[in-house]
């Protein structure tokens, strides 16, 4: 059973996700130990490129990886300062200005990344990664957390895109880094339309929910005239859009799509003109992590290598343009440039809208050093707006909960669990499966929808789970026995290439034991034990159960797992906070986040104190 939630839970959801994302903007304490992985071309000058495979190997894994950019400055400059040694060579480096927006692992996950490291650095002789040796602080302007999944058009130009993802080695959802076009992940403009017309999420972006099963599309040089005979296909990356998605074109499909007459107008009032070939650049934003370049930048030349907007025209949002033409104001032959959809939102905050990024020019170089072939810069580019998808992200993964009921006290023998789950978040929870391990002395007798017992568990396929699509689930079974039987089921599910899992709160029931009071709805489940609930508080015996903000009912001696000062403070801050930022969210502030998982996430997603 699907069910949607009110959008007024959206809307507060979306603005407590804004509030954690803002909090980047404070430093964080690293320790020695911390694994640094350069990008400037002092120290990843041979191996800028395969940096970005090896950081998408880290998410694959599991371990998450800051992105380090210094808040306000200026091209060029440092990011932090260090002193390391190097993994590979021992070789010690002191106090090293890192420049460029390197990435660094948290001592607290080297452990975790090491064997990888060494892997990867045996593989691929060029890319450095730096082990701290004192502890440092940096600007953390993104925690990554997933690997993204990433659809390429196949529009006779993504040769392109494929030149760059090999040179970063970076494979597609089989792990095949050839993305030939065969892969699932490369679409046709006919597999991206879809069937129909009519609807704008029937192509192969979405599933059949019409919930996007890609954190990143990008089109290479999909041809104007390709665009205007296939309107379906503009209009699906529009609905794609409509999502925390990020969508990615070069040269002339930056034209196709934004200039597109009827679904176009992505970033600007009425499109682009071309513009000419700079030679010489202004470089803005360069806190960006759009913006992270080190050394010199040339564009190249295409059919379309700048774009300007018609006079008086405007970009529909301000501060998205990243590299334009020396001298010029902004909409006069710019060359890399970023906004969400329509611009609803600052790119830097809103997880309610797509991103867009555009960049000028046909075929950027992988040649290396990149020091002494600035084209290359481009196809650096291009991956920086990768690993800027928000469902890369901690603040945009889906946050998905279930909560577990069951009778705290039974005088027969048979007992059905109920479990609700449901994804809170603002991306797409994958291929979804609910999990209930039988505690022993537990007979399975019957489940509802198709849930069925393999190897000791019960197991029901779920499927995609969309923002605010979740259900309810029934497990009926026999206790063998007298005695106390604990429960706990869970939730597994993908974001990008990982997959995550989260556990419900403890059921505990008495069979012929004593005590006559029920478990809570919402896992609020009451007991001997007070079971723990992950959207409230719980009780000691005979107890009340806890409120859905994590506050215990009179009577009750349990307490909420989701109760933490952290959360309240962002509950508290909300009130509208991203009305300004034109997300069209209104009203109170958001219910506090719930689940064990949800309280690590959380964890993750704030900053330390310096």
């Amino acid at each position: 059973m699907v069910r949607r939630i009110a959008s007024t839970l959206l809307c507060s959801l979306s603005l407590a996700a804004a509030l954690l994302h803002s909090a980047q903007a404070r430093a964080d304490s690293f320790a020695a130990g911390s694994l640094i992985i350069p990008m400037d071309v002092t120290h990843q000058d041979m191996g800028m490129l395969e940096a970005y495979g090896l950081v998408y190997a880290l998410l694959q894994a599991g371990v998450p990886v800051r992105w380090v950019i210094k808040g306000g400055k200026a091209m060029g400059d440092v990011d932090f300062t260090a002193s390391a040694v190097d993994v590979r060579t021992k070789a010690a480096i002191d106090g090293h200005p890192y420049r460029g927006g390197p990435w660094v692992v948290d001592a607290a996950d080297a452990a975790a990344a090491a064997a990888l490291v060494d892997s990867w650095l045996a593989a691929n002789p060029n890319t450095n990664v730096h082990s701290a040796t004192a502890a440092f602080d940096g600007d953390v302007a993104r925690l990554l957390v997933v690997a993204p999944t990433i659809a390429m058009m196949a529009d006779g130009n993504q040769k392109i895109a494929r030149k760059y993802m090999a040179a970063a080695k970076i494979p597609d959802s089989t792990g095949d880094l050839l993305w030939p076009d065969s892969s699932p992940d490369m679409l046709t403009p006919e597999e991206l339309s879809g069937p129909t017309l009519e609807d704008h999420r029937d192509g192969q972006l979405f599933d059949e929910d019409g919930d996007p099963v890609y954190c990143q599309f990008m089109s290479m040089h999909w041809g104007v005239k390709d665009a205007l005979d296939n309107p379906g296909a503009v209009a699906e990356v529009r609905a794609f859009l409509n999502f925390p998605t990020h969508f990615y074109a070069q040269c002339q499909a930056v034209n196709a799509f934004e200039n597109h007459p009827e679904h176009g107008f992505f970033l600007t009032e009425s499109g682009f003109l071309i513009g000419k070939q700079p030679t010489m650049f202004d470089f803005l934003q360069n806190e960006e992590p759009y913006a992270q370049l080190d050394g010199p930048f040339m564009s190249v030349g295409g059919s379309e290598a700048a774009y300007s907007l018609p006079m008086n025209a405007k970009y529909k949002a301000q501060d998205i343009v990243f590299i334009t033409e020396k001298g010029t104001p902004v909409g006069v032959n710019d060359v890399w440039m970023t906004g969400t959809l329509d611009g609803l939102c600052p790119a830097s905050s809103c997880l309610t809208t797509g991103k867009v990024s555009y960049l000028g020019g046909h075929e950027y170089s992988v040649a290396l050093p990149i020091s002494k072939n600035p084209t290359t810069q481009g196809a650096r580019l291009f991956l920086n707006s990768m690993f800027e998808a928000p469902c890369a992200t901690a603040d945009g993964l889906p946050l998905v909960t279930i909560d577990k009921e069951a009778p705290s006290f039974t005088e027969g023998p048979q007992v059905t669990f109920v479990l609700k789950y449901i994804n809170e978040g603002p991306t797409t929870a994958l291929a979804a499966v609910v999990r209930d391990p039988l505690p022993a002395g537990v007979s399975f007798v019957s489940a509802s929808d198709g849930g069925a017992l393999q190897g000791g568990e019960v197991l029901w396929e779920v499927g995609n789970l969309g923002a605010a699509e979740g259900g309810e689930l029934s497990l009926t079974v026999t206790l063998e026995g007298f005695g106390v039987y604990t429960n706990v089921a869970y939730v597994e599910y993908k974001v990008g290439q990982n997959t995550l899992s989260v556990a419900s709160n403890e059921t505990v029931t008495e069979y012929g034991v004593g005590g006559s009071t029920t478990g809570g709805s919402g896992g609020e489940t009451t007991g001997t034990t007070g079971g723990t609930g992950s959207t409230g508080g719980t009780g000691s015996t005979g107890g009340g159960t806890g409120g859905a903000s994590g506050e215990t009912s009179a009577g009750s001696e349990g307490s909420g797992a989701s109760d933490s000062s952290a959360t309240s403070e962002d509950a508290s801050a909300t009130g509208g906070a991203n009305d300004e930022a034109g997300c069209g969210c209104r009203g109170g502030a958001p219910g506090p986040l719930h689940g064990l998982w949800v309280l690590g996430l959380a964890a993750l997603r704030r900053r330390r104190a310096a």
